[in-house]
């Protein structure tokens, strides 16, 4: 055993269980440090969001460490649980790597291909940095693993098109007008659904954001914090001749927007489209305003339509990203199969022994040739005695033992063992950050 996750996630367990195991960056730091200095993990990551929290680890063989990692990770905040071993699954070595790299991918998400969970495993191993349990085996895991996630989004359609309300609300507007930028929008409601399509709207350039509510400081905060204009939401009617889009998300018990509200505006618009987008329940908008000419009306139908088809191109898409990880998994437990004493040794000896050769081969012509058998052996000589520490040293290394597993992976980083090996495409712009601190907070969708 060396690499393994423990976790738990809404597959497994409901949220009220989930929410009990929440660990913000503050207290991931604290528990990866104290699974350092008490408990033998050298290096670990804290994946933990509102839909999972998975320990991501380095253990010694023999998986002694598992049923106290168990404990002091989960079940001494879940109490005395029934069934908490159900809650709970635990992956090892080529399986936990697979893991991993499908969260990447998005392909664990509650939410097929979503983009978030990408961005919190970043989070995640910027805080074992900061806890200082991310070694040089955890580096090239995040590295593969943050590289995938970017590839499975960027060549495939794993992460296309809208599958939240607000992404798919906003994509019926864009069926009708194509283009957004510039176009005056109404949006009446300032809840947590409001906000969300006004954030969306403000990404796809639309100017200007009105905002209405039935508490009139709930319209007037968020549009103090959106850029937006206040509006009482009696006057919605003043305005509808001045925008090209209206979401409503309120919920009122009947609708607020019908035909005889609209139906002034619509003549004051000498032709120009008017786009209802109704995301409550109970219904905002009347279908009565369907007679209207040139006004369009979605309602929570048709929004779950569009979601529902982003996620079939989804799922299309998702055995391409599938191939995608097992081939990573199998070039990452390739590089871990060398993390042994006697492939290090040997790639070691290879690596000095291609250096030797090829510097003689260069200086060639700056000995006689009658030496050049002498001056082979001296060399050979040479780089031997050179290795005799490095090679005693490490000889009775097991790579079992998360802390000397870890000095052989450096050894293979510091001499550049596997630079013949290609890299994955981006890597470089997918590093891990030097030295920073956490990326951001653990929360989300993931």
């Amino acid at each position: 055993m060396g690499l393994v996750v423990l976790g738990l996630n809404y597959r497994t367990a409901p949220l009220g269980i989930r929410e009990r195991v929440v660990y913000t960056p503050e207290q991931a730091v604290t528990k990866l440090r104290d699974l350092k200095q008490h408990h033998a993990v050298p290096q670990a990551m804290l994946l933990s969001t509102c839909n999972r929290t998975e320990l991501y680890a380095m253990v010694g063989s023999g998986g002694e460490r598992l049923p106290e990692l168990r404990q002091g990770l989960f079940y001494d905040r879940l109490g005395t649980e029934p069934d908490g071993d159900r809650l709970l699954y635990e992956w090892q070595d080529a399986a936990a790597v697979r893991h991993l790299f499908r969260v990447a991918c998005g392909l664990d998400s509650m939410v097929l291909g979503e983009h978030e969970i990408l961005a919190q495993v970043k989070a995640a191993y910027e805080l074992s940095r900061s806890a200082e349990t991310a070694g040089t085996v955890f580096h090239r895991l995040a590295s593969r693993a943050f590289n995938l996630g970017k590839r499975a989004r960027s060549e495939t359609g794993i992460g296309s098109g809208g599958v939240s309300v607000a992404y798919a609300a906003i994509e019926l507007a864009e069926k009708v007008f194509q283009r957004l930028e510039g176009r005056g929008a109404l949006l009446v409601g300032a809840g947590e659904n409001g906000r969300l399509c006004a954030e969306r709207l403000l990404s796809r350039g639309v100017s200007p954001l009105i905002i209405a509510n039935r508490t009139p400081a709930k319209a007037d905060a968020l549009a103090e914090r959106l850029g937006g204009e206040p509006l009482p939401l009696a006057r919605i009617g003043e305005v509808l001749d001045q925008v090209d889009i209206v979401v409503t998300t309120t919920g009122a018990e009947l609708p607020i927007i019908d035909y005889a509200l609209v139906r002034p505006a619509a003549g004051r618009r000498s032709g120009r489209s008017l786009v209802f987008v109704d995301v409550a329940v109970p219904r905002d908008v009347d279908p009565g305003v369907d007679r209207l000419q040139n006004v369009f009306r979605f309602d929570l139908d048709a929004v779950q339509a569009i979601v529902e088809r982003n996620l079939e191109r989804r799922r299309e898409d998702a055995p391409a990203v599938e191939a995608m990880v097992e081939t990573e998994v199998h070039r990452f437990m390739d590089w871990w199969s060398r993390i042994g004493t006697g492939p290090v040794i040997r790639d070691l000896n290879l690596r000095f022994e291609t250096v030797r050769a090829a510097e003689l081969e260069r200086n060639a012509r700056r000995f006689p040739a009658a030496e050049r058998e002498q001056i082979e052996r001296f060399t050979r000589t040479l780089v031997r005695k050179l290795l005799l520490d490095v090679t005693l040293e490490i000889k009775h290394y097991q790579a079992d033992d998360p802390v000397q597993a870890e000095r052989l992976a450096s050894l293979r980083e510091l001499f550049r063992l596997d630079r013949d090996e290609e890299p994955p495409e981006a890597e470089q712009d997918e590093e891990p950050a030097g030295s920073g601190g956490p990326a951001g907070p653990l929360s989300g969708a993931g």
